[in-house]
């Protein structure tokens, strides 16, 4: 251990492994472990692989943020040993890894491969020599690397010279760490019996589009919500409703309005903003919508509203109090759009299915064989697996009363029976493992055609006949 004033080196050869040499040069003292780094580890070691010059790894939150920054400052060591193997893997011949924090290099390791560093000239070489630059600022690559050359002249003069020739064949990795504040939204709450506290909420950007709903919903979809809305005319509609049972595609449906409004999607449960404090829970959930109620690039979805239960049946006063919240909140106009799924209309309260709250009903049943196919085939494509039309078409007959999440579980167990292939072998393998009741499921079907009936407001439909099943 070497030291001067601010500066500390320290050698690493007890720790790297075989034909590995180097050094970490820090301010102030080393530390050794602490498991929030491991986090990071990994989203560092995928730009090396992938050869991602510069990547941003962004938090959702401040705190994390912080404590990533402070493990970082104090136990950049532990870092540096798990990068070092991954460095010998990627035959990678001298390697320097900083840390770079408010653009001044706090601290610096140095790796190399001893046999390569004594015995070859660099400059007549092709070296594999890398940098790889963590910093909490963004930055050019340049300037980071002329931060962390800066560093070494000053530091390490005895060393530069003996590397100053590779340091010229060097290649760059930038990696910023950054708080998101695109793709979260804040909410600061106030607790009276405790300290102020704030709420983060992801917002995530649909995966899926409108081309892989139905056929007989798409027209619909577009006509009475896409165009209205994207149009900011005044009758466009407010609220939506996705009713079905479970696994037949509600939340896709969910997720593909919001794209066809190219809008992102922002995820409310009650998991969110429940508290066990009363009052808590109301205070909370109109702060969630005065913070959302001016936002025009997103989609509320609450999915599985079943929650949402009839103010008749309610076991709490608080569950009344809560309800009476959302039947506000749906009833203002200026607000984002509200998309709710639920397998369970009937017990949801029905003052909020009422028009100009929950304007629109979407009834989504089993697939038929059309639409069976369809969701075969994209899954195939999704999972690299090649399908021929024969089986294909078996698949479609054999899977009658299927929901899209059962086919998706056949096709993944089918691909895991033959090894990335599947076959007609793979396929009755993978089916005796689904038990589909369809007498069950026919009945189902037909209580959502008779449940269309009892809405008020406007209905758009995909319940397909038996004869189409």
């Amino acid at each position: 251990m070497e030291r001067d004033d601010e500066i500390s080196i320290e050698s690493l050869n007890d720790f790297l492994p075989t034909g590995l040499q180097g050094f970490i040069i820090k301010r102030g003292a080393i530390g050794d472990y602490n498991e929030i780094i491991l986090s990071l580890i990994s989203r560092v070691l995928t730009a090396l692989y992938r050869d991602v010059t510069k990547k941003i790894v962004l938090f959702r939150d401040r705190e994390a943020y912080n404590k990533v920054i402070k493990a970082l400052l104090l136990n950049f060591k532990q870092l540096v040993l798990h990068i070092a193997p991954e460095v010998k893997l990627l035959n990678i011949d001298f390697a320097i890894i900083s840390m770079i924090f408010s653009r001044k290099v706090y601290t610096t390791a140095i790796i190399y491969r001893e046999d390569r560093i004594n015995l070859m000239d660099y400059v007549n070489q092709n070296v594999n020599a890398i940098m790889i630059v963590i910093s909490d600022k963004n930055m050019q690559l340049n300037e980071a690397s002329q931060l962390c050359l800066n560093f070494l002249k000053q530091y390490m003069k005895r060393y530069y010279k003996k590397f100053s020739k590779v340091l010229q064949l060097i290649n760059v990795y930038l990696i910023v760490l950054a708080v998101d504040n695109k793709n979260v939204i804040r909410i600061k709450l106030r607790e009276e019996y405790g300290k102020g506290t704030s709420l983060i909420i992801p917002v995530n950007v649909p995966s899926w589009d409108i081309e892989h709903l139905p056929d007989r919903l798409k027209e619909d979809i577009f006509t009475l919500i896409i165009e209205p809305l994207n149009s900011n005319t005044q009758y466009a509609p407010r609220g939506i409703i996705v009713i079905g049972p479970p696994g037949v595609g509600k939340s896709v449906t969910a997720e593909a309005i919001a794209k066809g409004l190219n809008k992102k999607v922002v995820r409310i449960n009650p998991g969110i903003y429940r508290s066990m404090w009363y009052g808590m829970t109301e205070k909370t959930l109109l702060s969630i919508f005065a913070t959302l109620r001016n936002r025009k690039d997103i989609v509320v979805l609450i999915d599985d509203a079943d929650f949402l239960i009839n103010r008749f049946n309610a076991i709490h006063e608080a569950f009344i109090a809560e309800m009476n919240i959302w039947l506000g909140v749906l009833q203002e106009r200026h607000r984002p759009l509200v998309v709710m799924t639920t397998n369970t209309p009937e017990i949801l309260d029905p003052a909020m299915l009422r028009p100009g709250r929950l304007d629109i009903s979407i009834f989504v049943g089993y697939p038929d064989r059309k639409m069976r196919r369809k969701i075969v085939l994209n899954l195939c494509k999704m999972y690299g697996i090649k399908v021929n039309d024969e089986l294909l078409e078996d698949i479609t007959v054999r899977t009658r009363w299927f929901n899209a999440a059962e086919l998706d579980s056949v096709i993944r167990m089918a691909a895991s029976k033959g090894k990335g292939i599947i076959d007609n072998n793979a396929i009755e393998w993978a089916l005796r493992k689904i038990h589909v009741n369809e007498s069950e499921r026919r009945i189902i079907q037909e209580n959502i055609a008779s449940y269309i009936a009892k809405m008020s407001n406007i209905v758009i439909h995909y319940v397909p006949k038996e004869h189409e099943i």
